[in-house]
């Protein structure tokens, strides 16, 4: 038997414009609304059906006032359906919203009791139950504290130990545990982990992608009220995900040319783009100070003279590196019928770690705008970075110093890389003194994809989107941040796809002192917090993530990625 059945319900809401102060102003609206219809009715759930196993988690994603929550209402009784059918096999237990089912004027304590009479729970039963409760919420200051004191974050530990301790059949879960803080969330993750391995069903509410992917083991996906997918969790999100809203019951992508001038004018067209390795083969991974350049090639329809063709770089971010054309360079040419192909050169990457792409443009006699121009058509990455710099430029500088100043030899670990045979470690140890690329204090928490790059140390690879923006390191990855006198707490949220074959164990270090050891064990982003020693004033630290087994990605189809890998990082933090 099922443990959770929709079978077409439908719920209804009827919105009054107008508020009654007084009982008549409500009588005579009552009647103005039957006369002229001014009530408008919201359908926030139409026709949804679906079916859940017992033993089993749900995912429910959509935007805000998909119906996501009154469906959950629906579910665990608070709401009934206008219309269709709602059964539940088992003892329900809801966590839909913030202080539900507390009396703002009884202690923690009471209200645990009280939500033990809600469920048929005698106080003997809740009675024995107090202890691990208490012990879980980290609540044992304030447990006999009037709840209306208590903060979001309290309100939320005190629900969820609650929802844990009396065992229900099925847990409702409606984006309560986004107040918590990191290192709660992830006990409660854990805690949830526990349940699934008990067989008990779960459905799950949030606006966390990652979240989905970690627990659940299928997804709806509710738009205006409707269903609009339904399946596995990475099905489901991808649909979900790469769509984009413009309005009310309107879902759109982008245009597929939302350039004008990326369809053919004229009598040439770009049928591809694509950086190049010096020895001229498609590449999309380059060391700095490596030689490349980037390939376009060319259909003509006829002849033409006095042609230009030009290419730009941009970082991923939008940032305008380089333009540059034939014609600029005084060297138009011509172009047989058919096809061919032009290579710039463009010498050593200049840039410094990070992604960026290549675009292309052609150009016929006296024309101002190209007949056809092809924007990001190909994407390349450069790192890990030199130790010895940091920015956008990857320049060669070189020193030179007075009498009296005596400057000692070159280390080995800061030359910029000129082949691709020429394998330096790019997590090799600093030279004693050697630049660190800070010029302002950290912050004490570091999104990937957001100016970031000043604050990382060796070991990083470009920024990918995935979403969201992540970063893979090698073996070995350093980020500084700012540790302030009241900081308990390291947080990392990481992952590493092919956790299967590959799984990644390793280790957390500030400062040279371990912290604490993780296990990647799911291809999603997770959070992962360890404690830390408090300090008496603010300062800067260094957060070392050391993998103990780095792995190759697998080679397939035209995946030509062949970096060392080590785990894929979202956020830093300390707290």
């Amino acid at each position: 038997m099922p443990a959770v059945e929709f079978h077409g319900v439908s719920k209804r809401f009827t919105l009054h414009h107008e508020r009654a102060r007084t009982f008549q102003e409500a009588a005579l609206n009552l009647l103005r609304l039957r006369r002229n219809g001014s009530s408008e009715e919201f359908w926030a759930l139409r026709d949804v059906s679906f079916t859940l196993d017992r033993g089993r988690t749900l995912g429910i994603v959509g935007r805000n006032g998909s119906g996501k929550s009154t469906l959950l209402k629906l579910l665990a009784g608070t709401l009934r359906p206008t219309s269709g059918r709602v059964e539940a096999n088992g003892r329900i237990f809801g966590l839909l919203e913030l202080a539900a089912g507390f009396h703002p004027d009884l202690s923690g304590r009471d209200n645990v009791f009280l939500n033990g009479t809600f469920l048929g729970l005698s106080r003997r039963e809740m009675a024995a139950r107090l202890d691990q409760i208490v012990a879980f919420s980290e609540l044992d200051q304030f447990i006999d504290t009037p709840v209306k004191h208590y903060s979001s974050g309290m309100y939320m530990r005190l629900g969820f130990a609650i929802a844990i301790s009396v065992e229900p059949d099925i847990l409702v879960i409606d984006e309560v545990l986004a107040v918590g803080d990191a290192s709660f969330r992830q006990k409660c993750f854990t805690a949830l982990a526990d349940l699934k391995a008990q067989h008990k069903t779960i459905l799950f509410v949030t606006h966390d992608p990652a979240a989905v992917r970690r627990f659940c083991d299928e997804a709806i996906w509710l738009d205006g009220g409707r269903m609009r997918g339904a399946g596995t969790p990475d099905d489901v999100l991808r649909e979900y995900l790469a769509t984009s809203r413009t309005g009310a019951g309107t879902v759109t992508t982008m245009p597929e040319h939302a350039d004008p001038l990326a369809v053919s004018s004229g009598p040439i067209a770009i049928v591809g783009v694509e950086p190049v390795s010096q020895a001229g083969r498609p590449e999309r991974h380059f060391r700095i100070g490596e030689p490349f350049g980037v390939r376009v090639r060319l259909n003509a329809e006829r002849p033409v003279d006095a042609v230009s063709v030009g290419v730009a770089l941009h970082r991923a971010d939008g940032l305008y590196l380089l333009g540059t054309s034939t014609g600029a360079a005084g060297r138009a040419g011509s172009i047989a019928a058919g096809e061919t192909e032009i290579t710039c050169w463009l010498g050593a990457v200049p840039v410094a770690a990070g992604e960026c792409t290549v675009s292309a443009a052609v150009w016929t006699a006296g024309g101002e705008q190209p007949v056809h121009r092809v924007a990001r058509a190909g994407t390349f990455l450069v790192g890990p970075p030199r130790l010895d710099q940091a920015g956008v430029l990857a320049l060669a500088p070189e020193w030179a110093s007075a009498p009296g100043f005596t400057l000692g030899e070159p280390s080995r670990s800061v030359e910029i890389v000129s082949n691709r045979e020429d394998q330096a470690d790019s997590t090799a140890a600093r030279p004693e003194g050697a630049f660190n690329a800070r010029w302002r204090l950290p912050p004490t928490r570091l999104t990937m994809g957001k100016g970031e790059d000043e604050f990382l140390g060796p070991g990083w690879y470009p920024p990918e989107d995935w979403p969201p923006v992540i970063r893979w390191t090698t073996e070995r990855a350093v980020a500084y941040l700012s540790q302030d006198e009241w900081t308990s707490t390291v947080g990392l949220i990481m992952c590493r796809p092919q956790h299967e074959k590959h799984p990644a164990a390793g280790r957390i270090l500030v400062d040279g002192t371990l912290v604490g050891e993780f296990t990647a064990s799911s291809p999603a982003l997770e959070p992962f917090t360890f404690p830390v020693e408090p300090v008496s004033g603010r300062r800067e630290v260094a957060v070392e993530i050391q993998v103990d087994v780095p792995m190759l990605p697998e080679s397939e189809g035209t995946n030509d990625d062949r970096r060392l890998l080590g785990i894929a990082v979202h956020e830093v933090w300390l707290e």
